[in-house]
């Protein structure tokens, strides 16, 4: 259930301020494997993000299929809340891993040998994307619980910047090995590389040992309906408000791979080194926030936080669709861009890991995602067949109203913008 930390004052319950807030983290031994797979995980994950866009443009040369990629890959991640009880229950979250990575490695090097080999149709694709997908709902439901199980709670901001900080590090290699492959070979070699990587972490995950502490005697379908209870009775209350509102951003959560993608094939002639550049550019900015607000703990600013990245992300976009055709500039903006979203999404995942019970993390996250994440599949469909006939800045200025209105809601709500742990 909800504890109460978000009542209490910052003077009461804060601590000294670390001179450097990661040193014990990374002397958890259990965090640095976890770290360490779920890095693996992810950066195959920077290296299928910026291969299967462009690889479904190749394909099909239609910015409708892309957003049918995006759509199935959102869809499915819907189907999350189903499988939140099982990384709340399992005996030890390692078994998740080993058993799902792998597997999926093999799907993503089947797509890659598909493309190479001539094999590859727009339904198998799309097929082996939805597949991928309700096995990453598995394993994300797990790593997403992972950090508040593994670290204190006052810990959690550190460890999101961590993660983020080394998985976005590692995943700008990522991008500019993907980036890199979609240059000498296609979008295929990316897709057979994301496939290694997934073996990698399955390796990586051998030795962990994280083990939930589910209620004794609590069957799976009790696990699942008390899952729910923690947003719909009235301690979680503000979480349905938060989840309003990150519908909304989710359902422009296709906005940055969709406009890299478009501002690559039309203002820079179909470009792979500037989608590749653009890319990058934009995970150099979510690591520099990770490592940011992992430094500074703003644990009992959250809704403020939410707030001015919302309006934040609104205003970069304007600038992204008002510059000037300068490959540089561009860059930089979506360097902005990036640091915004991260800034958005750690402050979320922070709150959620600070105010709720590790046993209850798996269920939670993956429920509030259930919204958004519908939300996300229509807009990823919706805006993509909407980026089929617009240019950029008609793109960009739609999502920089709806971004805007997000923040005008989040600001508007006292549920949301007084958020802290």
């Amino acid at each position: 259930m909800l504890k109460d930390a978000r009542v209490v004052t910052a003077d009461s319950t804060s601590s000294p301020v670390s001179t450097n807030r990661f040193r014990p983290i990374l002397a958890n031994r259990q965090f640095r494997w976890f770290l360490a797979s779920w890095t693996s995980a992810n950066v195959g994950y920077s290296v299928y993000a910026i291969s299967i866009v462009w690889l479904a443009y190749t394909v099909s040369h239609s910015f409708l299929i892309v957003g049918a990629v995006l759509f199935i890959e959102y869809a499915t991640y819907t189907g999350v809340f189903l499988v939140g009880p099982i990384a709340d229950r399992v005996g030890n979250q390692r078994t998740l891993y080993v058993a799902c990575y792998p597997v999926m490695g093999v799907a993503a090097m089947v797509i890659g040998v598909g493309q190479l080999n001539g094999f590859l149709t727009v339904p198998l694709l799309l097929a082996l994307i939805a597949f991928i997908s309700i096995l990453w709902d598995i394993a994300w439901a797990a790593g997403n619980a992972a950090p508040g199980l593994l670290v204190s709670r006052d810990e959690q901001f550190a460890a999101q910047g961590l993660i983020g900080a080394v998985g976005g590090a590692n995943a700008i290699a990522g991008y500019a090995a993907g980036g890199a492959l979609i240059l000498l070979v296609g979008a295929e070699g990316g897709m057979i590389l994301y496939g290694v990587l997934l073996v990698a972490a399955a390796i990586l995950a051998v030795p962990l040992t994280i083990r939930p502490s589910p209620t004794p005697g609590e069957t799976f379908g009790e696990s699942f309906r008390a899952g729910w209870r923690l947003i719909t009775d009235p301690p979680g209350r503000p979480l349905l408000k938060l989840a309003v509102v990150d519908s909304i951003q989710g359902f422009f959560g296709a906005v940055p791979a969709l406009l890299i993608t478009l501002l690559a094939t039309s203002t820079f002639h179909s470009s792979a080194s500037a989608f590749g550049v653009l890319f990058v550019s934009y995970v150099v900015g979510g690591t520099a926030a990770g490592l940011a607000f992992g430094q500074w703990n703003p644990r009992f600013h959250i809704g403020k936080i939410i707030v001015a990245s919302l309006l934040g992300i609104s205003g970069v976009l304007v600038v992204i669709v008002g510059l000037p055709s300068i490959l540089v500039l561009e860059g930089a903006a979506f360097f902005l861009a990036g640091f915004l979203w991260s800034v958005y999404l750690d402050a979320k995942y922070s709150f959620f890991r600070g105010s709720f019970k590790p046993s209850e993390l798996g269920r939670l996250i993956s429920n509030m995602y259930l919204i958004p994440g519908i939300a996300s599949s229509v807009g990823a469909l919706s805006l993509g067949a909407l980026a089929n006939g617009v240019s950029p800045l008609e793109l960009g200025s739609v999502a920089a109203v709806g971004f805007l209105g997000a923040g005008l809601l989040a600001l508007a709500l006292p549920g949301i913008r007084t958020l802290r742990f």
